[in-house]
């Protein structure tokens, strides 16, 4: 009852005095999520404590909590009262040694539960110690009465056993002569009866040997005619059995030979079958062969004829003469116009993080305007391309590396490359034909 109590004593206390410890953690800027925990760790070690003072009091001996229990205890009271009692103690925020304007009422209050659990677990170590004690005293009692009933059972059992025992040998003696007697008589008894068997064996005997005589001559004659009827048995059996291997000795010889027929027929259906589908396969081979390089032809075609469009259209624009006036400055200038048809998307001089999506978008356009260059012949202005996107020289370089494995495995990328740079060509005559 004494532990219940004070495991119920200590939960309430817990949670009355989680709310104040709780506020007054985040009135000290610690984060809501963080300031809970810390009454919760203070009630508990307070309560573990005093807990396991008072159930080693109850085992007994000398136990006397040492320095560092001591310690606990009122680190883990005193805390929690302080932490609890905070506001009522300085109410107006500034910490003196000595309270200046405390709240009576606030401290009673929130010391209310503290000290009902210090004080009921002190008094459970008494209650303890003197259910401890009475136990003792009570077992020793109990043993002692116990002992003394265990020797008095002993002492009429004893006596119980040595009676039984001497009835038990006149009971012996009296039955012992009581079989000599009827072992006496039974034995008279068993000697007129072998008597009388011995003259009965010899009489019986005479009659199973005159018995015996006759039904070996009846059985001479018996044996005669069943070995007769088993050699007549045993020869149609033997002809039997010679006409039965026969006729499976022929079924034998037909299924073999029935099965010989249909083995050779089956080979020749399964090589007249590998034959076709060999045949078969090759063609196929041979047609795919040819789709394949029809397809490497047309679009090794559709490639060329789009260079030699894009090519044109640079030439025709370059007989204006804006594109003139481009065109005198050089291949430098070359690879800036293409630079330049790429959209800026640096990061903010802030130093705000750049968006993924932006970044993303960031890489594949600088690889299209690669891609481009290395498609028409062009070198591309890396470090402009840098400056343009703020990047080092790694950067660029992951692109360079980026834009080959992808004109070599990605799908479609060159087509849509060298339509990108179409529709610069159109837009670039376009604006020369109005000028």
């Amino acid at each position: 009852m004494v532990t219940k109590a004070l495991l119920t004593l200590g939960g309430g206390a817990l949670i009355f005095t989680c709310v104040n410890v709780t506020l007054f953690g985040i009135s000290h800027e610690i984060p809501w999520y963080i300031a809970w925990m810390l009454d919760p760790l203070a009630s508990l070690a307070l309560i573990t404590v005093l807990y396991v003072d008072g159930v080693l009091a109850e085992h007994g001996g000398d136990y006397k909590p040492g320095g560092w229990p001591f310690l606990l205890r009122w680190t883990a009271g005193l805390s929690t009262w302080v932490m609890n009692c905070w506001t009522s103690l300085y109410p107006d925020g500034h910490f003196h040694f000595i309270p200046q304007k405390p709240d009576a009422g606030g401290i009673l209050l929130h010391s209310v539960a503290p000290a009902l659990l210090i004080l009921l677990a002190e008094a459970a170590t008494g209650y303890r110690k003197y259910a401890t004690r009475r136990r003792g005293e009570l077992t020793a009692i109990i043993a002692a009465f116990e002992s003394a009933k265990l020797a008095e059972r002993d002492a009429a059992e004893k006596r119980d056993r040595e009676k039984e025992e001497r009835e038990a040998a006149a009971e012996r003696e009296k039955e012992e002569r009581e079989a000599a007697r009827l072992e006496r008589e039974e034995n008279a008894r068993l000697e007129n009866e072998r008597r009388q068997a011995e003259n009965e064996a010899t009489a019986q005997a005479r009659r199973d040997e005159i018995a015996a005589e006759r039904e070996r001559v009846a059985l001479a004659e018996r044996t005669a005619e069943i070995e007769a009827a088993r050699r007549k048995t045993d020869a149609e059996i033997e002809a039997q059995q010679r006409r039965a291997q026969w006729e499976l000795d022929q079924a034998d010889r037909d299924r073999e030979a029935t099965r010989q027929a249909e083995i050779a027929k089956a080979e020749a259906q399964a090589e007249a079958l590998r034959t076709q589908a060999e045949a078969a396969a090759e063609a196929e081979r041979i047609k795919a062969e040819a789709e394949v390089r029809a397809l490497e032809e047309a679009e090794k075609i559709k490639r060329q004829r789009a260079l030699e469009r894009a090519a044109a259209k640079a030439r025709g624009t370059s007989e204006s003469s804006a594109a003139r006036a481009s065109i005198s400055a050089g291949r430098s200038s070359e690879s800036g116009a293409a630079l330049s048809a790429v959209p800026a998307l640096t990061a903010s001089e802030s130093g705000v993080r750049v968006p993924r999506e932006v970044r993303e978008k960031q890489r594949d356009e600088a690889e299209r305007y690669i891609a481009k260059c290395s498609l028409s012949g062009i070198a591309p202005d890396l470090e402009r391309l840098a400056n343009q996107y703020g990047k080092g020289e790694t950067w660029i370089g992951d692109r360079v590396r980026a834009v080959k494995r992808r004109l070599a495995e990605e799908d479609g990328f060159e087509a849509s490359v060298i339509a990108d740079a179409l529709d610069v060509f159109e837009e670039t005559s376009d604006s020369a034909g109005a000028a």
